[in-house]
């Protein structure tokens, strides 16, 4: 479960969870898109384990997996680096 699974869940919208944590709508959708973890005061954390009805557990668990999902390597798109098994040495000739 991922943090968008958490707040429909939840019957929420990104507007509602925005608003009851008094935090910004983009935050929540970075949250669900991986680009940021959820980081909070103690209390907020409380709230947002109330308003999303999950255990620690489960907040944590739909963080980390929103994460993953954001920095797994899409199909047929180019790798940054080359593999280090494919890079060849290079001679120097004088």
């Amino acid at each position: 479960m991922d943090m968008q699974v958490l707040r429909e869940r939840a019957g929420l919208s990104r507007a509602e969870v925005a608003f009851r944590l008094a935090i910004s709508e983009t935050s929540v959708r970075n949250w669900e898109a991986g680009r940021t973890e959820p980081t909070m005061t103690p209390k907020k954390y409380l709230e947002a384990l109330r308003l999303f009805k999950c255990t620690p557990e489960e907040l944590a668990g739909a963080s980390e997996k929103s994460i993953n999902q954001r920095h797994k390597r899409k199909p047929g798109r180019p790798r940054r680096f080359p593999d280090h098994n494919q890079v060849t040495q290079v001679t120097q000739v004088t």
